[in-house]
């Protein structure tokens, strides 16, 4: 049951891909209204530790609810403490990408592998001693402030995140621009960014402990903070008062210097969805 609620979380968490808030994409939900839709066709999220398996869906869900001040859209949530035409500021609070790569694809029975092949002769089947412990990560949920301008269909924003769940104790700043304009009849979005994370969420995160590796060798510390770049474009285009097609894609960079870790097996991930829409 546990798995399973976290996998919608997740496919909430795809679905906000594309946008911190709805004026991001050109779109305006009405205040006091609620914006319920599912989005049928393929999609997920490429999981770049080693050995993991993707996270894969064919239908996406999505939930929003803007009133005068509070907002949720999906699992985030939101208070407006101020907002013009150009300008918000905003308290916000929402789930670490990071704690999905761990909990949704059974990564539990994951055991760090980069000593393994020096306890085996060729030919031999690997075998994992008894006193390795599970690779076994949680999912935090983040809080802090986003600051946001958007002039003419051109934005950026800027918003500062710490671990309120007591998980990890670190934080994310990340820094978004994007650029939104209708194009051959649809609403086209294309956003470039950069997300910092702290030394405490990476060696939460992703330093293996001794009690997981056979390997002779540990690093006690990763060595400080990364940084992920980002690039999204997303496409909308309607078909009708109720469906529209849509076509969302990340890609993100990990941080070079962590990537080079033994916990990771690709250094960069994609991720997005691209169906038919239905508006309820």
């Amino acid at each position: 049951m546990r798995k399973n609620i976290l996998f919608v979380c997740a496919l909430l968490f795809i679905s906000k891909i594309a946008h911190s808030k709805e004026v991001n994409n050109g779109q305006y939900i009405e205040v006091g209204a609620l914006e319920a839709s599912l989005t049928f066709g393929y999609g997920g999220i490429e999981n770049p530790i080693h050995g993991a398996e993707d996270i894969v869906s064919f239908v996406l869900p999505h939930l929003a609810y803007y009133g005068e001040n509070w907002y949720f859209d999906d699992f985030s949530l939101g208070y407006s403490v101020y907002q013009n035409t150009s300008v918000y500021f905003d308290v916000v609070g929402t789930f670490n990408e990071d704690g999905f790569f761990f909990e949704l694809d059974g990564i539990d029975k994951l055991f760090a592998i980069n000593g393994l092949r020096d306890l085996n002769r060729p030919g031999r089947p690997p075998v994992i001693p008894d006193y390795l412990t599970p690779i076994e990560r949680s999912i935090s949920y983040q809080a802090g402030f986003a600051f946001g301008y958007t002039n003419r269909g051109m934005g950026i924003e800027l918003t500062t995140l710490h671990d309120i769940s007591s998980v990890h104790n670190g934080s994310e700043n990340k820094l978004v621009v994007y650029y939104a304009n209708s194009l051959f009849g649809g609403q086209f979005v294309g956003e470039a960014g950069a997300t910092h994370k702290s030394n405490e969420l990476i060696e939460y995160y992703y330093r293996i402990r001794p009690s997981e590796s056979v390997s002779r060798i540990v690093n006690n510390s990763l060595g400080g903070s990364a940084i992920n770049y980002h690039l999204k474009l997303e496409y909308r285009y309607p078909i009708n008062e109720y469906f529209s097609f849509m076509l969302r894609i990340s890609n993100t960079w990990v941080d070079r210097d962590l990537s080079n870790t033994p916990m990771f097996g690709a250094d960069q991930y994609l991720s997005g969805f691209s169906g038919i829409t239905f508006e309820f």
